[in-house]
């Protein structure tokens, strides 16, 4: 059935670990993954709890498909209240753990409360303990799990955090499998809060699934059709493909058209390369905000120096996830301080974060902050984000040499890898820093805050909504904001036209029809229904996005549980999810938000495809509400509610 129709509660504070039984309907309705942690969260938390605080209910869950074999379902998810934004939290994670904890036998691990000191969750089979963590506390992430593993074990899974998340750092994210980290939403902090330094599991038992010959079925025929031209990126390096995708980006910034992007695109630059294979676009095209959002690609010459080729002659291995038959993961290899380091590749958003955000163009030492960033357990989007303020905010004289202990200025690579440091350790000006732009700037005052890009305490992805305002409304009406979940490219390559109501692009048309176009905001919230069904399922989003159409979803969810799901029943429920994380921020008083002038394009850029454009994103806030059926402020309907079963929440 895929689902064990069980969640495991472990109390920090009183040393408790037990079972609760969860009804057969809630994984209809909500499936699992953050959905299932969402209910229950509401369910059993009180209004108005700290973050920080022991009451503050910290989840991990897989997937409701996670373990059942169904190709790219290896994701687990970590949610609780955010300490970034004082409002629903959740990050989601590939690598091995996901399966681990569904072979746990469990559909989640719930943690409440607060240890007194350091301690670690261990879970083995039928045991289960609450162990003393002190000699992993002050450990970074990969010295915690080599430590542990050494301890238990290499067929253990674990999950930690680092420095970072020790100091309650809001952009702290937890750390697995040596550096994959569920980043977002400050998560690490609410770990570190509890003392929970890590989570160690071993599972013994099989996933059920109701109908396996079926589910292999819809397997065999979806990698049939997925793995079609996929070896034509074995010689995408010899022929120089990355330069080229340089050079497109660059043709795309000064064209006044824009190209509906096909998934089968994006799933062979990711074969090849990852997602750092699309960074030179990004970063050439006007995707990637350059100079804390005030550059355009041209500030930015060399950006073909941080991707593609230039990455992946550092790469001696690719992975894949659990599951994956994509395998756009890496491991590379540098020296850093004379001594050869191992590292997971750095996704395209560190390298424009880190790259493009502070015009840095010296990938050695990005590399070395990736690294310090998985390690100490960031989340390099927000730490990006943190650093080109700092930078701005010396060149306009809020900081100086002697508040900060050395020069800052675009570009200085040394100086953002000392910078990250004293961030991690919160020392000096980076005690202040780790707290995020948004808190930092209240410290700062003066003219800080025009510089201070965040919107409700959340630093931006590396998307620009000047380009496409898809991610504009994503990032502002998002119950979970700044986040890049939906956007006009998302839409084309996931193929979202088989739902109603979707207005599919034009395979080509005029840059002004991605402002003009009535339908922005009705697509977004369609989008936006989608990524959290496509999550809570527990699959990675890589997939729909490079099969569109053809991502069976349905399939596999109705072979392995048995349910009759049609397309329209499986919308309803990532709307349901969407509309409750809603209710929580509701609940908790979180304050509508608003993007920072300069992304939304005030004053305007004056190069580049976002030249002489402003963004006013309620032109698409009533269609979003609309189809969403909350009302003019954000709030869901009445009727909404009952249509949802979300009345008494």
């Amino acid at each position: 059935m895929s689902y064990w129709g069980k969640v495991l509660w472990v109390d920090l504070t009183k040393k408790k670990v037990w079972d609760e039984k969860i009804e057969e309907e809630t994984y209809k309705e909500y499936l699992g993954g953050y959905g299932l942690a969402l209910k229950l969260t509401l369910e059993k938390q009180s209004k108005g709890v700290d973050p920080l605080a022991p009451e503050n209910i910290l989840s991990f869950t897989p997937g409701l498909l996670t373990g059942t074999g169904a190709y790219f379902s290896g994701r687990f998810m970590v949610a609780a209240k955010s300490p970034a934004t004082g409002g629903w939290g959740d990050a989601n994670c590939g690598g091995k753990l996901g399966n681990e904890i569904k072979k746990t036998g469990y559909d989640g691990i719930f943690f409440v409360g607060k240890s007194e000191k350091p301690v670690y969750f261990f879970l083995d089979g039928e045991k289960k303990e609450i162990r003393d963590a002190g000699k992993l506390w002050e450990k970074d992430a990969v010295e915690t799990e080599d430590t542990l593993h050494d301890e238990l074990g290499k067929n253990f899974k674990i999950a930690e955090i680092g420095r970072a998340g020790e100091k309650l750092s809001p952009m702290s994210g937890i750390v697995h499998d040596r550096g994959r980290i569920a980043a977002r939403m400050g998560l690490g902090a609410v770990m570190g809060s509890k003392k929970l330094k890590a989570v160690a599991l071993r599972g013994n038992k099989e996933v059920r699934i109701r109908d396996k010959e079926s589910l292999n079925a819809v397997n065999k025929e979806f990698l049939t059709e997925y793995k079609r031209l996929m070896g034509a990126t074995k010689n995408f390096t010899k022929f120089g493909i990355g330069r080229l995708v340089s050079s497109a980006g660059i043709l795309a910034s000064e064209a006044d058209v824009w190209i509906r992007l096909m998934p089968e695109i994006f799933k062979l630059m990711m074969r090849w390369g990852g997602t750092p294979g699309w960074g030179a676009w990004s970063m050439n095209s006007g995707d990637a905000p350059v100079m804390n959002w005030k550059g355009s690609y041209r500030d930015f010459p060399n950006a073909g120096d941080l991707t593609d080729e230039s990455v992946l002659k550092y790469q001696i291995r690719r992975y894949a996830c659990s599951n994956c038959p994509l395998g756009c993961g890496g491991i590379l290899e540098f020296r850093m301080d004379s001594k050869k380091v191992e590292t997971h590749k750095p996704e395209y958003e560190s390298l424009a974060a880190l790259g493009a955000l502070n015009l840095c163009d010296d990938l050695p030492t990005i590399l070395k902050i990736n690294d310090l960033c998985n390690r100490a357990g960031i989340d390099t989007i927000s730490l990006g984000g943190v650093l080109a303020f700092a930078v701005e905010c010396y060149e306009k004289g809020v900081l100086d040499e002697e508040m900060v202990g050395f020069p800052l200025k675009w570009g200085d690579g040394k100086a953002l890898l000392k910078l990250t440091e004293s961030i991690v350790e919160r020392k000096g000006i980076g005690n202040v820093l780790a707290d995020g732009v948004k808190k930092a700037s209240k410290k700062f005052g003066k003219d800080s805050k025009g510089m201070a890009m965040e919107v409700g305490g959340m630093e931006m992805a590396m998307h620009d909504p000047r380009a496409d305002p898809g991610y504009g409304v994503s990032y502002q009406f998002s119950p979970t904001p700044g986040k890049h979940l939906c956007s006009m490219v998302f839409g084309d390559m996931l193929q979202l036209e088989r739902f109603e109501g979707y207005t599919k692009s034009p395979a080509l048309y005029k840059n002004e029809m991605k402002y003009s176009s009535p339908c922005i905001g009705r697509n977004m919230a369609i989008g936006l229904q989608y990524f959290d069904l496509v999550s809570c399922a527990g699959f990675c989003f890589f997939g729909p996005l490079s099969s569109g159409l053809s991502f069976p979803l349905k399939e596999w969810i109705n072979s392995a549980t048995g349910w009759e799901l049609d397309y329209k029943k499986c919308l309803k429920v990532g709307k349901r999810i969407l509309t409750l994380k809603q209710l929580f921020n509701e609940r908790e008083g979180v304050p509508k938000r608003e993007l920072p002038k300069r992304v939304r394009g005030i004053p305007p850029l004056e190069e580049g495809n976002a030249k002489g454009v402003t963004l006013n994103l309620n032109v698409y806030k009533k269609e979003f509400y609309d189809e969403l059926g909350w009302d003019n402020n954000g709030k869901p309907k009445a009727d909404t509610l009952s249509e949802l079963n979300l009345r008494g929440l």
